[in-house]
């Protein structure tokens, strides 16, 4: 590939730098989503500062832009598309080093993870008009993502194919998941059977290039869409959950109930265990509640309270 970008000791052109970051990143098979948090969070930083010619001013720039107030979740995310940007600005010898060096990612405020209980989800799933297409297209979205935690990006994205009936099944494709490695979910047989029922709404002459969850015209339902109709179904219930709420909430009920963390690693498409840590922090509180009622410890001292039986 021909370098967009000469290199030059002294100064770098960090706008034309990430036009050939993305390219690259793209050629390389990063979804379509993450290419845009790369370009929306760098470019952010870029136009956020007036001169960031020299390695210099870049690096007092990103003590300046870290050193502002923010959450802790928005500031680690902010360190890791820069990070990585600058990692392969150093990689191809555009700078000398990466100006994000040492800068240390904040501890996780658990705040960023949103859990409600299961009365609100209730509420929540009586709101949609199931009477109608897409009151109950709604409905079944938010079954599905109660059911597996699934991102709402990927599962807008899945066709008719992908779901199985007979076993209970949607693939999650390479080219849809943000990660880029497919994974399968299993439903429950009543999300199954809402999701066959859903199937006899849908119009015969509709092929497999409409998405499962398509508008009323079978054009593509994208996430800011699904965000708005779902916030309109909280307001009428006097409820507050986002579609990213569900996963987390199917998520933390998924340990509450045992599950293990590399079984929810897997579900929800966590390449690593870091992201699912953060839900096993959630429920600290409930592992010692459990941790109370399994102890031999415990046991034994509840042993040693009974009354002594009679001789």
């Amino acid at each position: 590939m021909q370098k967009i970008v000469k290199l030059n000791k002294k100064s770098v052109d960090l706008a034309k730098a990430l036009e050939e970051f993305l390219l690259v990143r793209q050629a390389d098979g990063l979804a379509k989503r993450t290419l845009e948090d790369y370009r929306w969070h760098v470019e952010k930083f870029i136009k956020s500062f007036d001169d960031l010619s020299k390695y210099e001013d870049i690096h007092k720039a990103v003590l300046r832009y870290f050193s502002e107030p923010c959450s802790s979740g928005y500031r680690n995310i902010k360190l890791k598309y820069l990070k990585g940007f600058f990692n392969w600005c150093v990689q191809e010898g555009y700078l000398p080093a990466n100006p994000t060096a040492g800068i240390k990612k904040a501890k996780e405020d658990l705040s960023s993870v949103r859990h409600v209980g299961l009365e609100t989800l209730k509420k929540l799933l009586q709101q949609p008009d199931k009477k109608t297409y897409t009151g109950f297209r709604d409905y079944c979205i938010m079954l599905i993502q109660m059911d597996t935690g699934v991102r709402p990006g990927e599962l807008l994205q899945v066709k008719v194919s992908d779901f199985s009936l007979e076993v209970r099944e949607i693939r999650i494709r390479p080219e849809v998941a943000k990660t880029r490695v497919g994974r399968t979910l299993v439903i429950s047989p009543f999300t199954a059977q809402a999701l066959a029922k859903f199937l006899g709404l849908r119009p015969s002459w509709w092929n497999d290039d409409v998405p499962l969850f398509a508008s009323e015209n079978g054009s593509k339902l994208n996430v800011s869409s699904w965000s708005r109709r779902l916030k309109k179904y909280c307001e009428k219930a006097g409820i507050k959950i986002t579609p990213y709420g569900l996963r987390h909430t199917f998520a933390i009920e998924f340990l509450k109930a045992g599950g293990d963390p590399f079984s929810l690693q897997r579900m929800l498409g966590h390449t690593d265990l870091t992201m699912t840590k953060r839900y096993i922090r959630f429920t600290q509180d409930d592992l010692k509640e459990i941790h109370e009622k399994a102890s031999p410890i415990q046991k034994l001292q509840q042993m040693g309270k009974k009354a002594p039986r009679k001789i």
